[in-house]
């Protein structure tokens, strides 16, 4: 709407700085006053819209900019929170890569020790002087076809009385084989073929009788005791790879005492059980 106008404005301006007579523009000035005063009015609204249009785009790109540099800071947070995560994260593989896969087992030691414990306990139950006991023939090996096969596996032991016990075979043509192994188990016993079964007398035992018995239970008790050594050694090995993968001087420290007195409390158990078994042995 205001093109003519202002470019007829802008071609009078023209003309006018063009002109070279100053006395020829006078006549101009004068005849055409209002024509001067619109000129220099339109001049002066044409600055003021080019500032205001170059304020205005100047203002736009700082906008643009100060969001931008918003953004930039956002970004920045961005990256310096994922620099601090994956810090954080390295950390955490750090921990996990020192720490490693422990192989010391406290609670798998102690099953162990007391595994072994209880074993010896059995072994007990099969050295009684003077008294029917299935559990006396719990040793008794069997030569089967070239291997040796447990009692247990091929008969059934029962109490005929205090003083006897009656082996039941399944298979009779191993009687002979079976009343072989009995005596000859170190048992002090003379087994008696009985038709489809073997009787078996309990003695009364002889000081020397007892004696051995004592001395069974002491070899016994003694192959226990290795056994447990040797499960705390294994302990201890395992707890010297522990301290290579990673695992702290004073946990590992504090592991080893507990494993030391596991092992010295289930030695002294198995002493005491030998002891007991003993004042058994030679009360009877």
């Amino acid at each position: 709407m205001h093109r003519a106008p202002t470019a007829f404005l802008a071609s009078a301006a023209k003309r006018v700085a063009s002109s070279s007579s100053t006395a020829a523009f006078a006549p101009r000035v004068s005849q055409s006053p209002l024509l001067i005063r619109s000129l220099l009015a339109h001049q002066q609204h044409a600055s003021a819209m080019v500032a205001t249009t170059s304020f205005r785009g100047f203002a736009s790109k700082k906008d643009k900019g100060g969001k931008g540099g918003k953004g930039g800071k956002k970004n920045a947070k961005d990256d310096d929170d994922d620099e601090d995560s994956g810090s954080r994260k390295g950390k955490g593989k750090g921990a996990a890569a020192s720490s490693g896969e422990m192989t010391f087992d406290l609670e798998d030691l102690e099953k162990k020790f007391s595994q072994c414990l209880e074993r010896l306990k059995r072994d007990f139950t099969t050295m009684r002087a003077g008294t029917a006991n299935p559990a006396i023939l719990d040793p008794v090996m069997v030569k089967v076809e070239g291997k040796m096969v447990p009692l247990r596996d091929l008969a059934q032991v029962s109490i005929k009385d205090a003083k006897t016990l009656m082996v039941n075979i399944n298979d009779v043509e191993l009687s002979s084989s079976i009343e072989k192994a009995i005596r000859e188990a170190g048992l002090n016993l003379n087994p008696i073929a009985d038709n489809k079964a073997v009787r078996v007398p309990v003695p009364k035992p002889t000081k020397e009788f007892r004696e051995s018995l004592t001395k069974l239970a002491a070899t016994s008790t003694e192959k226990a005791k290795t056994i447990i050594r040797k499960l705390r050694q294994d302990g201890m090995k395992d707890l010297k790879k522990d301290l290579k993968a990673g695992m702290s001087e004073d946990e590992n420290y504090q592991l080893e005492k507990k494993a030391q007195t596991l092992h010295d409390k289930y030695i002294k158990d198995a002493e005491e059980a030998l002891k007991a078994k003993t004042k058994e042995i030679m009360a009877n």
